[in-house]
């Protein structure tokens, strides 16, 4: 059998004529792909949008308790029963539903100084949350409010307004951990809440300042851990197993073939099968403490995560201090063996050298809106790095009685309770006992 390819047809004089010919033949089929292409994407957009929009969003304004005496494990155990609310997406969610991940706005407010602990969140999850804080915080006061960034729809270059603002990230892979809490935990002096800091920043603050402070956490996938393994293997001096896919195996049939024409095995292969698996016998100690750091990590629950921070301000009022107190109290959980934030250079409303005031400027602008829209628009795989339960109650957790910020709103009165023993089918009628009144936020914070 004979196989005859006719190549006279193939115009050679003229490169148009060749062009030609080619998207006659089979260059069509490129831009048709690329059109498809588009629709589908054009489509998975129009449904997420809509999706996005017939949700309803609450923020939920937190006043801890006054005497609070538990630290941040209590917020941890929240952190833990909020993965219960990741949902798996399959195909229909991405091309038919439009379904994405839920998300979960912390923040941290300080308006002129007074400062607020707030969570935004789609209003269905509304009655999760108050359960979740009231287990581990039963005198803690929660009030839902208005979203107090909505009427801050600044542009700029603005003649009234200066405005600071960055994202956080990870200096190195996301299984390297950050100092947790329990590195704050002293066995004579106690513990030292790592919110000192920053709360204490927060109030050197006075009117025509605010300071937000946000954490859009996602609810990650429990085999998140799964790809650290390759990352273990290399630090312990083992050889990372590497998935194959489809090409791997053709491009390796040659080599297939000829081992089996050469079955001999060689030196080198015998040496290679003699040597172990790892060489964690020789590592130094600090080598096996990153890895089990790593491997005490991956064993928690993980949130995809989103750091922001803002600092705005009358421009006369304007204090170059406060960006780097504001950041320098998150620099407390840097470690230089492990991992550490550090500001996003492609976010950072500074280090410009070339049109300075005009790339700030747009900077300024997304940072921004970025902040008010939360991860309304995170898509699925753009919910950010990922953090666990631990790491999560670290960076944001109510602060302990020891913490002397004297401008966080705290619950001024526990609830009244009837006692135990009351014989209550004795008395006719029932007395109701009055509960105290709910503390309410400050006038400038507006209530829903």
């Amino acid at each position: 059998m004979e196989i005859f390819f006719d190549l006279s047809a193939i115009p050679t004089n003229s490169p148009l004529l060749l062009g030609w010919w080619f998207f006659k033949t089979i260059g069509w089929i490129y831009p048709v792909f690329l059109f498809v292409y588009g629709l589908l994407l054009y489509w998975q957009f129009w449904i997420r949008n809509k999706y996005r929009h017939d949700r309803k969003y609450i923020l939920l304004a937190i006043d801890v308790p006054k005497d609070n005496e538990q630290g941040p494990k209590g917020v941890e155990n929240i952190f833990n029963q909020l993965a219960g609310a990741h949902q798996p997406l399959g195909f229909l969610d991405d091309w038919w539903t439009g379904e994405i991940k839920n998300s979960f706005s912390f923040e941290i407010v300080s308006l002129g100084g007074y400062i607020q602990f707030i969570i935004h969140l789609v209003d269905r999850y509304r009655d999760l949350i108050e359960a979740m804080i009231y287990a581990q915080y039963p005198d803690a006061e929660i009030t839902e409010i208005e979203d107090y960034t909505k009427d801050w729809n600044l542009k700029f270059p603005n003649n009234q307004y200066q405005l600071w603002g960055s994202e956080l990230k990870l200096a190195k892979s996301e299984f390297y951990p950050i100092r947790t809490y329990p590195e704050f935990e002293h066995v004579e002096e106690g513990f030292k809440d790592s919110m000192a800091s920053l709360l204490e920043g927060m109030t050197r603050i006075g009117p025509g300042e605010q300071i937000w402070v946000q954490i859009v956490a996602t609810p990650a996938d429990n085999s998140w851990g799964d790809a650290a393994e390759h990352l273990i293997k290399k630090l312990a001096g083992g050889k990372p197993k590497i998935k194959k896919n489809a090409f791997d195996y053709i491009y390796g049939a040659p080599n297939l073939v000829l081992a089996g024409l050469n079955p001999v095995e060689t030196a080198a292969s015998v040496v290679k099968k003699d040597e172990p698996p790892t060489q964690m016998l020789y590592l130094t100690q600090g080598e096996k403490d990153r890895i089990n750091a790593i491997e005490r990590k991956i064993g928690k629950l993980g949130f995809h995560c989103k750091i922001r921070l803002i600092y705005f301000a009358e421009k006369a009022k304007f204090k170059k201090a406060v960006p780097s107190a504001v950041y320098g109290a998150f620099k407390q959980f840097n470690t230089l063996d492990l991992n550490s934030l550090k500001p996003d250079k492609r976010i950072l409303t500074a280090s410009i050298f070339w049109l300075k005031e005009f790339r700030l400027n747009i900077r300024r602008r997304k940072i921004l809106y970025r902040y008010k829209w939360r991860g309304y628009w995170l898509d699925p795989g753009y919910e950010g790095y990922i953090l666990n339960s631990e790491e999560l109650a670290s960076i944001y957790h109510f602060p302990v009685i020891t913490v002397k910020a004297p401008l966080v709103r705290k619950t001024e009165a526990k609830k009244a309770e009837p006692p135990m023993g009351l014989p209550i089918e004795q008395m006719a009628p029932p007395v109701k006992i009055p509960s105290a009144p709910k503390a309410q936020p400050p006038e400038n914070l507006p209530v829903g």
